[in-house]
């Protein structure tokens, strides 16, 4: 799609831009739960934001490469708009899947929901994988009297964009499935906790744990930290920090990336109590690699080592370096996750508000850099190999 639609590199960046416009979606529940709780619920929000994400996939199958001229640039607006509704979707699960898992279901359960939510990211990296990185259209000089370029299409993958957004329709329509036959099935409403029990045993808990409120701050914090780095600013620079050291290291950064959440998240089920400082050091790794990709892409289109014979290796060690973000970053939420379901489900809802409000600010940041004062620079099509060193020199 990069290099498909007239957007390029910067369409990350755009996409990122869009998804917060997408974080509209909690504020609208936030208000209607407020002064309509019976009917902005967390299963009603749940069933609604999967039915408009199928949609907007089947939707994308067809519409994803059509574009319209807009303030003097062609744009593709199609994709804008059905990106923006699936944004809906992922912006209000952040605040009601683990609410919802936290209300009716014990902490047990709240790993699991990770383990989810990191398949949603896993089954669409193998499809990926399946269909295969493919190669961009290379560019052939002729020496001829007009000095012309012959532009020669590369290896396509193994099935369209479309019929991947069409499979993504599907994954989301069985997750509606799933999703109902939880709610409605008798057998899932046994397996429910005793919400009057558990109401009475966090009133307790509340008063036992009055002092640790500097904990619950920190955690807090992280998890604006966390929205802010890993769903904020750093989507929107993939193709900058990736494609300099070749095309191949951008594919394998998302699918590996997608595939390593899962792993990432069972490795969570043996650190459901963690102390703050853990939770603290373990932070501390994802914030370095993420400074790693955000130097590199400052200086894209020509990175440090990519005129060397360690360009490779660069590449692999960026691909590392978002793996790590992105794995460690989910590992992070899962163990304050479990360390915040002792004090309810209110501290589950407010976890969600301030990583959507990290998110929020990070994507506004990365789309001012990028697309409004252009700070981040691209590698024109057909660019000689040499490229770097003749801007250097």
């Amino acid at each position: 799609m990069v290099e498909e639609l007239p957007e390029r590199w910067r369409l990350p960046s755009i996409l990122t831009l869009i998804s917060q416009i997408g974080q509209i979606g909690p504020m609208i529940f936030i208000i209607g739960r407020r002064f309509f709780p019976n009917k902005f619920t967390n299963a009603n929000a749940i069933i609604v934001v999967l039915s408009v994400g199928a949609i907007s996939c089947f939707c994308l199958a067809i519409f994803w490469k059509k574009t319209a001229f807009v303030f003097n640039e062609s744009r593709s607006i199609y994709l804008y708009l059905f990106s923006l509704s699936l944004s809906l979707l992922d912006s209000l699960s952040t605040i009601t899947f683990l609410p919802y898992v936290g209300e009716f279901f014990a902490k047990e359960y709240i790993i699991p929901n990770y383990i989810g939510e990191s398949l949603s990211s896993f089954i669409p990296g193998l499809l990926a994988i399946i269909q295969g990185v493919g190669s961009p259209d290379e560019c052939l000089n002729i020496t001829s009297v007009d000095n012309s370029t012959l532009l020669v299409t590369g290896v396509k993958t193994k099935f369209s964009v479309s019929i991947y957004f069409v499979l993504m329709g599907v994954l989301i329509c069985t997750s509606i499935i799933s999703f109902l036959s939880i709610n409605f099935v008798s057998y899932f409403k046994k397996i429910r906790k005793n919400n009057r029990l558990e109401e009475i045993l966090e009133s307790e808990s509340a008063k036992l744990n009055k002092g640790s409120t500097q904990t619950v701050k920190i955690m807090f914090f992280i998890s604006f930290l966390g929205g802010f780095t890993n769903y904020g600013y750093l989507p929107g620079l993939m193709s900058y920090s990736t494609i300099p050291y070749g095309g191949d290291f951008m594919y394998l950064a998302v699918n590996i990336t997608s595939c390593g959440l899962t792993i990432a998240v069972l490795l969570s089920i043996w650190s459901y109590e963690v102390s703050t400082k853990r939770v603290i050091f373990e932070t501390c790794i994802p914030l370095f690699t993420s400074t790693c990709i955000l130097i590199v892409s400052v200086f894209s289109p020509c990175p440090p080592l990519v005129n060397t014979n360690w360009r490779r290796a660069a590449g692999y060690f960026m691909v590392f370096c978002w793996v790590m973000t992105s794995c460690m970053f989910i590992r992070i939420r899962c163990l304050i996750a479990t360390k915040l379901e002792k004090y309810g489900k209110q501290k589950l809802f407010l976890l969600g508000v301030f990583a959507i409000i990290g998110q929020l600010l990070g994507g506004l940041l990365v789309y001012i850099l990028v697309d409004v004062l252009r700070l981040f620079h691209d590698k024109p099509k057909c660019s000689p190999d040499d490229y770097c060193l003749r801007i250097l020199n």
